[in-house]
């Protein structure tokens, strides 16, 4: 985003000269109101290959160099500074960038003076985990003009710029804090756990409709030492929004089990009461991996991160869930261990993982 504005200014001030003749310019703290703010400049950069800003005519006619003597980059970030009061820890740390900075005069014979202009462009970035973000671009330029007879100092149009380069940064900013996703400072899980209603190609976990064997659709295969197969799943989508600086995130979680891929050779109660606790054990992975997830404490700038961990912690687990139950009960084979595994498994699905954990140990 860039703003361009003009200013008129006409000025009566000499020029300083050092040694070389050169005209040094210099930018002031300001004497606007200063704002309390929740953020804080942590530095300027001057990224300007040429560090002269052009040349200035003196009372001969003569053009001198003008430059900030390599301060200001310095100078910019007091006088940024000297516009806010942050607070004890701001939420924010932005860093600036001058792109351009230019000058030049033209003499006009009909008015027997000088007409001047300076650019200036630069751009506010946020410090993001010692990594730097492009916010907003600013771009202006302020125009003056002086008599023959007397020398002009750009100094006031320069301080001016950069002025108004924070008042619309701030401006800019006010608007940016409730829909900005990178100025976000909490996140709130809204996560959805609803009942759903099977098809022929999914069945959705329900304790009210336990699976059978109508759900195997897919052909048993020939070699498989197995009885039966179950595929089941858990799985989270959703989506994110900002409101009132708040990052919202909307997780659905599902459990689920696939006909096309799960299969039986025979069909009996017991065979189905193996399968069903199958399915079961991804309940419990979901349902373990739901606590977590409302008990963690998410950062803006990582969430999205943290909330992938958790869910592919929860996914290994599921899988450990799964390999447990089947090597300790020889895939249902051994009646007694399945009984044990069966008693766990009801206690968990209501909360108490005490036995469950005691078996996967």
């Amino acid at each position: 985003m860039k703003l361009s504005l003009i200013s008129l200014f006409c000025l009566l001030i000499s020029l300083s000269y050092s040694q070389g003749q050169e005209v040094i310019l210099k930018l002031t703290p300001s004497t606007k109101p200063v704002h309390n703010k929740d953020y804080q400049f942590e530095e300027v950069l001057d990224t300007r290959l040429k560090k002269t800003i052009g040349q200035i005519y003196d009372s001969d006619r003569n053009k001198r160099n003008a430059s900030f003597n390599g301060k200001l980059a310095q100078q910019a970030l007091t006088l940024y500074q000297s516009r806010i009061n942050p607070t004890p820890n701001p939420s924010f740390k932005f860093q600036v960038k001058i792109y351009k900075l230019e000058m030049k005069e033209i003499y006009q014979a009909a008015q027997r003076g000088y007409k001047g202009e300076v650019q200036l462009s630069l751009g506010f970035y946020l410090v993001d985990e010692n990594k730097l973000i492009n916010l907003v671009d600013f771009t202006s330029k302020a125009e003056y003009g002086r008599p023959a007879n007397q020398m002009q100092n750009v100094e006031i149009s320069i301080q001016n710029l950069f002025e108004n380069s924070w008042e619309y940064f701030d401006e800019w900013l006010n608007t940016q804090y409730s829909s900005n996703r990178l100025l976000a400072k909490s996140v709130r899980l809204n996560i959805l756990d609803i009942k759903r209603k099977s098809t022929k190609d999914t069945v959705f976990y329900d304790p009210k409709r336990p699976l059978t064997w109508a759900d195997f659709t897919e052909a048993p295969p020939n070699k498989s030492a197995f009885n039966a197969t179950i595929f089941s799943s858990l799985s989270i989508a959703g989506n994110a929004s900002i409101h009132n600086g708040e990052i919202v995130q909307n997780i659905e979680v599902k459990v689920y089990m696939l006909p096309g891929q799960s299969w039986v050779k025979s069909a009996n109660d017991y065979a189905n009461n193996h399968e069903q606790r199958h399915f079961d054990l991804t309940r419990i992975a979901a349902d373990r991996m739901i606590q977590r997830l409302k008990s963690v404490e998410f950062e803006p700038k990582l969430f999205e991160a943290t909330l992938n961990d958790i869910y592919l912690d929860a996914y290994r687990e599921m899988n450990r869930f799964q390999d447990a139950y089947d090597d300790q009960t020889n895939n249902g084979i051994n009646k007694g261990i399945q009984s044990d595994w069966n008693q766990a498994i009801r206690k968990a699905l209501l909360g108490d993982m005490e036995s469950l954990d005691e078996l996967l140990k």
